[in-house]
């Protein structure tokens, strides 16, 4: 149990929680400094869409692992938490992912290049994360813009978005869900939030979205393509996982003071 107490300011949400005998637990997906790919440290699985594309053959770079799949749009790939097909987690250490807890999801992301033709509804480079409850959040990632996945009946299309500059460099994403929402920031500072959805009766294949508890990141469609280099990746579940930065003290002290102050007297 914890007391969770979130400050907006010139824009930030800066999210903490006072623990009460729980604990925030990490796992480290992706370890950029080693000089190989997400498949080769055992916590995360590489596929492409062998049946309509080939393989754009992921490249450790420096700063992490690069894939391009903007020389065939019809190409799709990309990393997942779980074996396709199978769907286990290729990590016996993946936990379960409860909204009720909160967790968060986060990397680098280096955008290089986007490219989705005339269709709308599809990105270069897609993350999605589903929790415990089949209810998760899938963000595309154009140029220009971050917008969130829908579904009208069974078919994914363009939902709401915010304009942003994904090409600057490297930049650090914290995707957090916590309850019925999800919140993402960029370096530490919210950019976008809404509420998560169940995409389970959507028509994919593979089909990560009737998958309890998994992850992907990069380029899930055949009707686009990028070119991005993605660097270190980690989970963080618990009562701190949607706290992308500590709380400075001169703002935790006064509210403590007052936490106090406002005990009922025995």
């Amino acid at each position: 149990m914890s007391i969770s107490i979130c400050l907006r300011t010139a824009g930030v949400a800066l999210l903490f929680a006072l623990p009460l005998g729980a604990r925030a637990a990490q796992l480290l997906l992706y370890d950029d400094t080693r000089g190989n790919m997400p498949q080769d440290q055992g916590a995360m699985a590489y596929f492409y869409d062998f049946f309509s594309g080939s393989d754009p053959g992921p490249q450790a770079v420096a700063g992490g692992v690069q894939l391009d799949t903007t020389g065939d749009r019809g190409d799709s790939a990309g990393f997942f938490s779980h074996i396709p097909g199978f769907w286990v987690p290729v990590s016996s250490s993946f936990p379960e992912l409860d909204p009720a807890d909160g967790f968060t999801l986060s990397f680098e992301l280096d955008l290089h290049a986007e490219d989705h033709g005339t269709n709308i509804n599809r990105a270069g480079f897609s993350a999605l994360i589903v929790g415990e409850d089949l209810f998760g959040i899938e963000l595309g990632f154009w140029t220009s813009e971050i917008w969130s996945q829908t579904l009208v009946g069974d078919q994914f299309r363009r939902g709401d978005g915010i304009a942003y500059d994904t090409t600057i460099g490297t930049i650090l994403y914290d995707l957090t869900i916590s309850g019925g929402d999800f919140f993402l920031f960029a370096d530490g500072v919210e950019i976008f939030t809404g509420a998560t959805r169940d995409y389970s009766a959507g028509s994919a294949f593979p089909d990560p979205y009737e998958v309890p508890s998994n992850l992907f990141l990069g380029d899930d469609t055949g009707s686009a393509g990028a070119d991005f280099t993605l660097g270190r990746i980690t989970l963080t579940t618990g009562p701190f996982a949607a706290a992308p930065a500590p709380l400075p003290v001169w703002l935790v002290l006064p509210g403590l003071g007052w936490i106090i102050q406002r005990r009922p007297r025995l």
